[in-house]
């Protein structure tokens, strides 16, 4: 899909604005709890079980996120995460439905320099593969945050998946999102 000359301009001065501003940001203290709100789109999943990969020309996914972190320090936090999954486009698995994915992550992270992070996520998916079973999966997850004001910010991440209960599958989804301090 092209975008027309007008919309590259304001796409151009917007992400101009927002990364060369200059803007005070105060850094998370001890105690301090965000709110984090993302979507992602799983590019890539490989099976190692059938031996075969799914890649967004096959399937099309919306994830989406929401949860909650608290700073222990103010570099290390915990959080709980929830997740839904919903396959808008690709042929379903036999006995499945759209809703392909309810889970709860519960997770550790780790701010690092600058406005970069890393999280190591548990995955307990009560919904997965569109039916009403369960998974189990560990994810790893590198991000940077684009502030824009004193205690909000754009964040940008790249999340690997890796479940092993219903079958061993690594995967790739880039995420986007929005967090602000509570």
């Amino acid at each position: 899909m092209a975008r027309s000359p007008r919309s590259l301009v304001f796409l151009a001065i917007f992400a101009t604005s927002v990364v060369c501003t200059e803007r005070r940001v105060a850094a998370a203290e001890a105690g301090d709890v965000i709110q984090v709100n993302n979507i992602g789109v799983p590019l890539y999943t490989y099976n190692f079980d059938k031996g075969s990969g799914t890649s967004i020309g096959d399937k099309q996914y919306l994830a989406e996120f929401i949860g909650a972190h608290y700073f222990v320090t103010r570099a290390v936090r915990v959080g709980m995460m929830f997740q839904w999954t919903e396959q808008y486009g690709g042929d379903l698995s036999p006995g499945a439905d759209h809703f392909t994915t309810f889970a709860l992550l519960p997770q550790v992270g780790w701010n690092f320099y600058d406005h970069f992070s890393a999280a190591a996520i548990f995955t307990y998916a009560v919904r997965a593969g569109g039916k009403s079973q369960y998974d189990l999966g560990v994810q790893a997850l590198l991000g940077y945050a684009v502030p824009i004001t004193e205690g909000a910010s754009f964040n940008a991440a790249i999340e690997i998946p890796y479940n092993f209960h219903l079958a061993r599958t690594i995967g790739v989804t880039p995420l986007v999102g929005f967090t602000y301090r509570l």
